[in-house]
């Protein structure tokens, strides 16, 4: 007799989109302007949210477009309690494709059941090292733990440096509900 398929994980233990870094120019933007933390086997990248960035899990077609502002903007603002973003990079000095996944399968464990290892408000990547492939989940638990003062104080530095979202973002509303933009100096 088969065995009965086991059920996929609940949706409270899965990784929704919206706390995932999927885009490649976020990425890109983290990458050569995050605030960098490293161990032994993690690269943290860490920066501020961009304006353009949508947060809320708006879906493609139609609600997407109301989300939208006609410049393809988010018209809503990164809200201050919004949970951080995660992305993942790992190339082939951490291993084969089993070795890999493995690794990012424990940063995203470590990332949805610890999430006071990570500040809130700000965009993450990490970039896996050679050797991390063989790490436990404690190993990723002890590395992290490690560097949670500096993690923090490289967000508040990020989240600092950027320029207000709430502010452009207020703006721009305005202006598409009709208000005249503001006069031009000079």
């Amino acid at each position: 007799m088969a065995t009965p398929a086991r059920p996929r994980s609940s949706a409270s233990a899965s990784f929704p989109r919206a706390r995932r870094i999927r885009k490649r120019a976020d990425f890109v933007r983290i990458q050569n302007g995050g605030h960098r933390v490293t161990t032994r086997h993690l690269l943290i990248l860490v920066a501020a949210p961009s304006a353009a960035t949508p947060r809320g899990g708006a879906r493609r077609g139609k609600a997407r477009g109301a989300a939208l502002g006609e410049s393809g903007a988010a018209a809503v603002p990164h809200s201050p309690s919004a949970a951080s973003r995660l992305g993942l990079v790992a190339s082939r000095k951490v291993g084969g494709a089993v070795a890999r996944n493995r690794a990012k399968r424990l940063l995203r464990e470590a990332f949805r059941r610890f999430p006071e290892l990570f500040p809130d408000r700000v965009d993450i990547v990490v970039i896996l090292r050679t050797g991390a492939g063989s790490l436990g989940l404690e190993d990723v638990l002890a590395e992290l733990r490690s560097v949670v003062p500096v993690v923090r104080r490289r967000a508040r530095d990020a989240l600092a440096a950027s320029p207000p979202i709430a502010t452009a973002a207020r703006g721009a509303d305005e202006r598409a509900a009709g208000d005249p933009a503001p006069p031009a100096r000079g």
